[in-house]
């Protein structure tokens, strides 16, 4: 697709969606190269949700001056699905039963009959959106007429692959084994992931290495490998580090909710894990469909209980959730008295 972007950009329409907004915005930054010199509001026109009725009206006015004009919407919601409730015809009310699909925006019908039947002649549109309905006819009409890229975030080992090669150009020195583990405790997400290799490169210096320490110091981890550390140190009976880390998350604001979520769905799955493994099941997540470094994690953790002790915990974690939602304890409180009851 980028090989296609260099070529040729013009009179062509894009739709680029996805969590990833990173690559999204450097590709519509490489489409813009394209044509030069860019006038906002002459041959560069950026339009959203509030604005898309001008749309059209663009399309056919010439960018005075230039031969070729850029059309930029960022979150046009022309692709999303709105409904609402269907009404009562004989009450007039709201139905609770049905809801029914609506246009995204009152000029949907007329954007799409116009760009069905036209060829975009010196303009280039591009529809930058955060997320898409593959089933609205305005996804179909790109898919069938235009250039359809989804950007999605990173797998971790491509985070680990681009890590090394970063770093190799500013003759900062990664092995794989640290780059993989960089990869499972940074966010996916390329902007993050920049930011902590900028961090990385800079504490490390030119022409010498980047160690396991450095990144345990530097990088900031996701919640995600913080539960994990949490748990890890909670399986080696290192309970006050275990709410060491605990009040940390809670100091950096986050909610206690989310954390006791986190932890109940890590345990399950090591109860899930171990009771597989009893039973002697093989491919065990083939069964689970957890992500692969998720089950590798858990399945290493997995050794420090026993089945009675998960089956303990475990039991633990859902009656938490039972009094919690009943408004019978403080889950601050609860979470403490599971951990300092492993032993």
């Amino acid at each position: 697709m980028e090989k296609d972007i260099e070529k040729d950009v013009f009179n062509k329409m894009f739709l680029f969606y996805g969590e990833e907004k990173y690559l999204r915005t450097s590709q519509v930054n490489r489409i813009k190269k394209q044509f030069g010199e860019l006038v906002k509001g002459v041959n560069y026109i950026l339009l959203d949700d509030k604005s898309i009725s001008n749309l059209i009206s663009e399309i056919n006015t010439p960018a005075f001056g230039f031969e070729n004009k850029l059309i930029l919407i960022n979150n046009s919601k022309l692709f999303k699905i709105n409904r609402k409730k269907a009404k009562d015809e004989e009450t007039d009310q709201n139905s609770n039963d049905e809801e029914i699909e609506e246009p995204s925006n009152k000029y949907e019908e007329e954007i799409i009959n116009y760009l069905d039947k036209q060829d975009l002649i010196n303009v280039t549109i591009i529809f930058n959106e955060d997320d898409v309905a593959k089933n609205k006819k305005m996804y179909k009409l790109l898919d069938r007429k235009g250039i359809v890229k989804e950007f999605k975030p990173l797998k971790p080992k491509e985070v680990a692959d681009y890590a090394v090669d970063l770093c190799n150009k500013y003759n900062v020195k990664l092995d794989k084994t640290n780059a993989v583990y960089f990869s499972t405790i940074c966010s996916t997400n390329m902007e993050d992931v920049i930011n902590e290799l900028r961090k990385l490169i800079e504490y490390t210096g030119s022409g010498n290495e980047i160690k396991k320490e450095f990144i345990d110091i530097i990088t900031t981890k996701t919640l995600d490998a913080i539960i994990f550390d949490l748990t890890d140190n909670l399986g080696k009976r290192k309970i006050k580090e275990s709410i060491d880390t605990l009040d940390e998350l809670l100091m950096q604001k986050e909610p206690i909710q989310k954390i006791y979520i986190m932890i109940y769905r890590h345990y399950k799955n090591l109860y899930l894990i171990k009771t597989a493994q009893n039973e002697g099941i093989e491919n065990i997540n083939e069964e689970l469909k957890l992500h692969p470094f998720v089950f590798m994690k858990a399945k290493d953790q997995v050794k420090n209980y026993t089945s009675e002790e998960l089956t303990k915990i475990y039991k633990q974690l859902m009656q938490i959730d039972i009094e919690y939602k009943s408004g019978n304890i403080n889950l601050y409180d609860a979470l403490i008295n599971v951990m300092c009851n492993i032993i």
